[in-house]
């Protein structure tokens, strides 16, 4: 034990522990354990105590310049002195991070043997039997890369208390973040005797770059399938999210409503659509009593005759029952169509079609006979039933109500123009969990490119979906049942740091990462501009990632809102090797600076190779 010796603790306070390097130690010690280096910025040391040993990562050195003696002109001498952070400690042959109390001054300081780098890098057996008296066997843990300190070493992460909880991934751009991601995944899908079949990894992937990573999963182990989808209205594999399972507070998210006076006509839209567009479910007071109420209600309005009937029309015409469409005869004898025709300016039938209408009033269909059950209808369809809640709202409130809506169809008008107009449609699925099982189906990576799409399509996209698949979890009769690890990539575009949530009153992704993780909701959030991100999220992230970061914001926001660094880790960052990462969290024992391998294939997101395409033949 002595050869390993290298100093003494001199200094114990609030500022650390410091000890003095032994004056005739140069370099590196020999010890059975091989050759290490005395004094390396990075590695570990061993203090020893009665019941205890703690363990410190040296942070700093420096030199001791030793005082002149004033009876004889002398050369100065000069010791190192090396600066301490406590890590943990080792009871029993078990590591456990931090520290119960101070190590005593003057203790001896010992460079960490073999067997204490096991207790502290190893977190258990890599595997463990299915059945005692089987020879299966299930992974428990896994390799994530190797040690940059001690390169003999793997980095192992436990894989219960990792992908069951939430994650992060932190870098600058370049930094090599989705190659982690990648190789992190492709490493799970290794093992092919008992494999991780039953994972389930959904991945936004804002710039296209992972379906070349997971392009040749099935050749390494042919029980794992990868598929992706795409927003390019032109692809095979296109992406769709069905319109009619998006929710009030979803349509307040997209539309920005406000609460007071388009909310109801949102509500009251999703209730004419489930009830006209129902074909299994007659619902006829209902429908009559809805239909009724808007046409008497644009009779009634101040707009002018023509105006009247040009509305009146329209609505009979899209949402006419067996009771009340054009050709219904009146009371007169004459049909509707010709009763709200325009003669000489006026409609001359007015008072008849009143009369009507009133009859087919009932105010006690809607309680008897609302329904809740999911309808298909396309986006059109959801346009006309809001066009038609505008004028069913002024019919029993205020006539004003289609000024207040004016901005809501406007942006309504622009989504179905627009690229979320592809994505939000009927789909060929009548319910939410058969489009979440089409979706998951046999695959365990289901990869998702929205590089096609712009920051505002791609969020609405990737909000509306995580709530689907948050919703399919919470009606599952046993929690966690079925995890889903969903991993957002560029997530500071969709996870913002938001105060003002508009009419809803949340955010979805904050809700994740509250409640998910009982759901088996799991986020994995992987980010360039951490500072940008919900504090919310972040906080709730229990295992961490972190790349090379420069940006003094990025770095601040990271020392207060990560637990497990401290301010000699933030001031490692600045200087990481791309491919190179702090791991620190509750799926491993210390922080460890973690070298990651390339992945194979590599994601495509090369550099562009700036001197081959300039100097050209």
């Amino acid at each position: 034990m002595s050869s390993r010796e290298i100093g003494k603790i001199t200094s114990v306070g609030i500022h650390g522990v410091i000890a003095d390097v032994n004056s005739d130690l140069g370099n590196y010690i020999n010890t059975i354990d091989g050759i290490l280096f005395v004094g390396e910025v990075g590695s570990y040391v061993s203090i020893y105590e009665i019941g205890r040993t703690v363990i410190a990562e040296i942070v700093g050195v420096d030199e001791k310049t030793q005082p002149f003696n004033s009876d004889e002109l002398v050369k100065p001498n000069s010791k190192r002195q090396v600066y301490l952070n406590l890590i943990g400690e080792i009871v029993e042959d078990k590591f456990c991070f931090g520290v119960s109390k101070m190590p005593l001054i003057f203790s001896a300081v010992y460079m960490i043997s073999q067997k204490e780098l096991v207790s502290m890098l190893e977190v258990g057996k890599e595997v463990v039997k299915v059945a005692e008296d089987s020879d299966k066997t299930r992974a428990v843990l896994l390799t994530i890369g190797k040690s940059v300190i001690f390169p003999d070493y793997d980095v192992k992460i436990n894989i219960d208390k990792f992908f069951g909880f939430h994650f992060a991934v932190f870098g600058n751009t370049g930094a090599g973040k989705s190659n982690t991601v990648a190789r992190v995944l492709q490493n799970i899908f290794e093992k092919s005797n008992y494999s991780a079949k039953g994972a389930k990894f959904v991945i936004i992937d804002s710039n296209g770059e992972y379906n070349k990573a997971f392009s040749k999963l099935k050749e390494v182990n042919h029980q794992i399938k990868h598929s992706l989808m795409e927003t390019d209205e032109d692809s095979q594999n296109k992406f769709e999210i069905p319109v009619w399972a998006l929710s009030v507070d979803d349509w307040a998210t997209l539309l920005h409503a406000s609460e007071k006076t388009q909310m109801p006509v949102l509500k009251r839209a999703l209730d004419i659509a489930r009830v006209f567009y129902n074909t299994e479910m007659s619902n006829t007071e209902l429908k009559n009593h809805i239909l009724a109420s808007t046409l008497l209600g644009i009779i009634q309005s101040s707009d002018s005759s023509p105006s009247k009937s040009d509305k009146l029309k329209a609505i009979i015409t899209k949402f006419g029952t067996n009771e009340i469409n054009m050709d219904s005869t009146l009371s007169t004898g004459k049909r509707l169509r010709q009763a709200i025709a325009i003669n000489y300016g006026s409609m001359s039938d007015e008072e008849d079609v009143i009369s009507f209408l009133t009859n087919h009033l009932n105010p006690d269909a809607i309680v008897e006979n609302a329904t809740r059950a999911m309808i298909p209808y396309s986006l059109d369809d959801f346009a006309k039933a809001v066009e038609f809640a505008t004028l069913y709202e002024g019919s029993v409130s205020s006539q004003r109500i289609q000024e207040y809506t004016a901005t809501l169809m406007t942006r309504l008008q622009s989504i179905q123009e627009g690229p979320q107009g592809r994505i939000l449609s009927k789909t060929g699925y009548s319910n939410v969990d058969d489009y979440i099982r089409m979706l998951l189906g046999e695959n365990q990576i289901v990869d998702l490119d929205l590089s096609s799409l712009d920051d505002v399509s791609a969020e609405v996209v990737t909000k509306v979906l995580a709530k689907l698949l948050l919703d399919y979890l919470k009606k599952k009769e046993v929690k966690a049942e079925t995890p889903i690890n969903f991993v957002i990539e560029e997530a500071h575009r969709f996870i913002r740091n938001e105060t003002n949530y508009g009419a809803v009153g949340y955010n979805i992704f904050e809700r994740i990462a509250k409640e998910g993780r009982k759901y088996g909701m799991l986020l994995g959030i992987s980010s360039q501009r951490p500072s940008e991100l919900s504090k919310t999220v972040v906080s709730q992230c229990s295992n961490f990632i972190v790349h090379r970061v420069q940006n003094p914001d990025d770095l601040q926001y990271i020392s207060r809102m990560v637990p497990y660094i401290n301010q000699n880790m933030i001031e490692r960052l600045t200087y990481l090797q791309t491919g190179n990462a702090l791991v620190f969290g509750s799926a491993i024992n210390l922080p460890t600076l973690t070298k990651f391998a390339q992945a194979n294939p590599t994601t495509d997101s090369d550099n562009a190779k700036i001197s081959e395409k300039w100097y050209i033949e």
